[in-house]
């Protein structure tokens, strides 16, 4: 009989048990051949027995969190189709056979070619560089006064090293707890990517608003900045730097973005010029643009200073 293999799965690590004998009894017991910790095993919560004929038989020692396979309660199953899998109380467990096939290994980020962006240090201290630069130059296109120096520093510490930094520790937090590890090159590398990418798509959005004179170019690219790309940004980064599976990483993206997406919706003007009627520019300036699409002619001054004198309070020209 060739030697069966039991791969248990606690917190994304994997260990595998060789199953030489022809019974395997598993269970949080101390006299088990294979023993699991986990306070939601019975001490002895199930049997294995192999035959000659390479089939084998699972059967259930637990009245307690009654032992699964593929999903349905087991008292007894005997079976010679391989891989099983098996759930013990929440510990989940697969029986495989010594040739059963392994997936394609994963190469570590930024140990391939030299121009790579992730993992190579040049490229960090290259973007976290740009992102300052950015940060800074935000600042002063947005100044209306003389700033001194000492203002932009604060600026830049604040807004921009500060929410990098931030995002860095979470992620790094985050990812110690599913992998037991961190990588923090390819981390910062990505969390500067995103911070870039952020401030292209709000260029983009003040040109398109100014394009088609209305906001909604604006708010839907603010809208899919916070529902599709910040958790693809981050789903992407636990599938190819931390090598999580697809859907687990689309589950803890949704639930790693969302302490961020919904303060910021909650408490942004975009959202209430979805739900109200409310606009942070000024109505008169919907005729202001030089690609002006809408249908309606421009307004004149003189005839838009006649129109207002003759609105009642609280009343708005159409």
């Amino acid at each position: 009989m060739a030697a069966l293999i039991l791969e248990v799965t606690t917190r994304g690590l994997h260990r595998y048990f060789a199953l030489e004998g022809e019974v395997t009894t598993v269970g949080r017991a101390l006299d088990n051949d294979i023993i699991l910790s986990d306070p939601t095993v019975a001490p002895h919560h199930l049997k294995i027995i192999r035959y000659g004929d390479d089939s084998v038989e699972l059967v259930n020692l637990s009245d307690v969190n009654p032992t699964r396979v593929e999903r349905r309660l087991l008292e007894s199953l005997v079976s010679r189709e391989l891989p099983l899998r098996i759930e013990l109380g929440r510990v989940h467990a697969q029986l495989l056979r010594r040739d059963q096939e392994v997936a394609a290994t994963r190469p570590i980020a930024g140990t391939g070619s030299g121009s790579s962006l992730f993992g190579r240090a040049y490229w960090v201290v290259l973007l976290a560089c740009a992102c300052i630069f950015v940060g800074g130059l935000e600042f002063w296109l947005d100044a209306y006064n003389e700033y001194q120096w000492s203002d932009l520093f604060k600026h830049v510490l604040r807004e921009t090293l500060l929410s990098i930094g931030a995002f860095v520790l979470a992620l790094a937090i985050l990812e110690r707890l599913l992998v037991n590890r961190w990588e923090i090159r390819q981390m910062i590398t990505s969390v500067c990517l995103v911070y870039l990418l952020y401030y292209a798509i709000a260029i983009l959005a003040g040109l398109l608003d100014y394009l088609f004179s209305s906001a909604w170019p604006g708010t839907l690219l603010y809208l899919l900045w916070f529902f599709l790309l910040i958790p693809g940004a981050i789903a992407l980064y636990l599938i190819h730097i931390s090598h999580l599976h697809r859907r687990r990483a689309l589950l803890l993206a949704m639930l790693i973005a969302s302490p961020i997406v919904l303060p910021s919706l909650m408490q942004s003007s975009k959202l209430l010029l979805l739900l109200e009627d409310f606009s942070s520019a000024a109505r008169y300036q919907n005729s202001l643009s030089s690609l002006n699409w809408h249908l309606r002619p421009t307004v004149d001054v003189a005839d838009f200073v006649r129109e207002a004198r003759e609105l009642d309070p609280g009343e708005f020209a159409d």
